[in-house]
């Protein structure tokens, strides 16, 4: 009887709460308290049905596929992906706590080292030291606790794939959403889909067109077309940015895919996307009507202005840099974001050793494509960033960092998976030791 009751009243709490918030999002006057307290509500019923683990990581997919999507969540920077992904993690701290130990590449370890001191030593020495440490938590949250509790998950390949695709499907949406809203959602003739500036949602198609080449060899082959499909929608969005650095990032790892796999299929991919996009460019472009990437490219409309500009911060930066090469100045204020260079920012706002810690976790990031056996594919993801960072200025955003966390995951925790061709994939969605030891070693 006793037990009857304690198992009972959770139950009761709970459907007492849901009718009240369910009153509460029905009744009030406020818009957005009502779609708070009803999302609350329904976040509720899911969890009593599934469990908080499940939940949690269903939470984490979603973060996921908000991930391209900036524009979404609160002010003041707060994305809709960042509050995801703290609930998720939240509902799994007991199965965090019961992972064991976390096991990094030793080249991410001693890079996020360095960059930790450095960042610490250049905040307490700059003038701003609480505006400059804030500023460089939004580092460590990116570069160094994503990553670390990604690794304490340890998901299985299933759950990684669906990661994956889940960041790939966000950046869909925002395409299509672009495509609805046409008018609305171009800036200065650029597309920007669901993100807060054309260059991020370029940055975004860049990021999912990576993670497409590690889910090519992920998918049945029979399937690889809705892959290559998936390519030319995310490869659009890329070109309706109006991103160059987006475009020649996605250039350069589309040259290096088939040097890198030495195979035959990727060549023929990629001849054949390339013969589709000669032949339908002219049409595609004249449907845009707009400024495209290739106009910018080639230097026309606002390309020249910003040409100038860029030249300017560059000039800027440098200067800053020389003041304190060392020590560095801090990263508080947005001084350091404005420079269309990665390296500059980390190097203005941390000085040298602090960017040698940078460069050694990029470093990480790419390292696993090129090693010995089955390369590590979602590294296409870090072989992208490392290129865009000499000629962009993102350094700790989402849109960038949600990707390339999985690189150090299956790095560290997932050993490559040798399928042969037409095999069915893997269908567990869970993680920890039993998947791993079923996984063959790399060749």
């Amino acid at each position: 009887m006793i037990q009857a009751l304690q198992r009972a009243v959770p139950n009761v709490v709970g459907l007492v709460v849901l009718f009240a918030l369910l009153v509460l999002g029905v009744y009030t006057n406020s818009l957005l308290l009502s779609v708070a307290a009803v999302g609350l509500a329904v976040g509720l019923t899911v969890l009593v049905a599934v469990g908080p683990e499940k939940m949690g990581i269903g939470l984490l997919v979603l973060g996921m596929f908000t991930a391209p999507m900036n524009a979404l969540g609160l002010s003041g920077g707060i994305g809709a992906s960042d509050l995801l992904m703290v609930a998720g993690f939240g509902l799994l701290i007991p199965r965090l706590l019961s992972s064991g130990r976390v096991a990094l590449p030793p080249l991410y370890v001693i890079g996020a080292g360095i960059l930790f001191i450095g960042g610490i030593v250049s905040s307490l020495l700059a003038e701003g030291i609480v505006d400059s440490l804030v500023g460089f938590l939004k580092i460590i949250a990116a570069t160094m606790i994503l990553v670390f509790l990604l690794n304490l998950l340890r998901p299985g390949d299933k759950l990684l794939e669906t990661f994956a695709w889940a960041y790939v499907l966000g950046q869909g949406v925002s395409v299509a959403y672009g495509l609805v809203r046409y008018g609305a959602t171009h800036v200065q003739g650029r597309g920007v889909g669901l993100t807060s500036q054309p260059n991020f949602y370029g940055l975004g198609g860049q990021m999912a067109y990576a993670l497409l080449i590690f889910l090519f060899y992920r998918v049945d082959p029979k399937h690889r077309w809705i892959v290559v499909g998936a390519m030319g929608v995310v490869g659009y969005s890329v070109i309706d940015s109006g991103s160059r650095a987006s475009l020649l990032c996605c250039a350069l790892i589309t040259v290096l895919w088939p040097i890198v796999e030495r195979s035959a299929i990727a060549w023929y991919v990629i001849l054949s996307g390339a013969l589709v996009a000669v032949l339908s460019a002219d049409k595609v472009l004249s449907a845009i009507g707009q400024e495209t990437v290739l106009d910018r490219l080639r230097g026309n409309s606002s390309a020249q202005y910003s040409d100038q500009a860029r030249s300017l911060l560059l000039d800027q930066g440098f200067t800053l840099f020389w003041k304190h090469p060392v020590q560095g100045n801090g990263w508080g204020g947005d001084t350091i974001l404005a420079f269309h260079n990665a390296y500059l920012q980390v190097a203005v706002g941390g000085g040298v050793i602090t960017l040698l810690g940078f460069v050694l976790v990029v470093t990480a990031l790419v390292r696993p494509l090129f090693t010995a056996g089955a390369p590590n594919r979602l590294a296409y993801a870090g072989l992208s960033y490392a290129a865009f960072g000499m000629i962009g200025p993102t350094l700790y955003d989402r849109i960038v960092w949600a990707a390339l966390a999985l690189i150090l995951v299956s790095s560290a925790n997932v050993r490559p998976e040798v399928r042969p061709e037409g095999a069915e994939p893997d269908l567990d969605l869970d993680a920890g030791n039993d998947t791993q030891s079923k996984r063959q070693p790399p060749r």
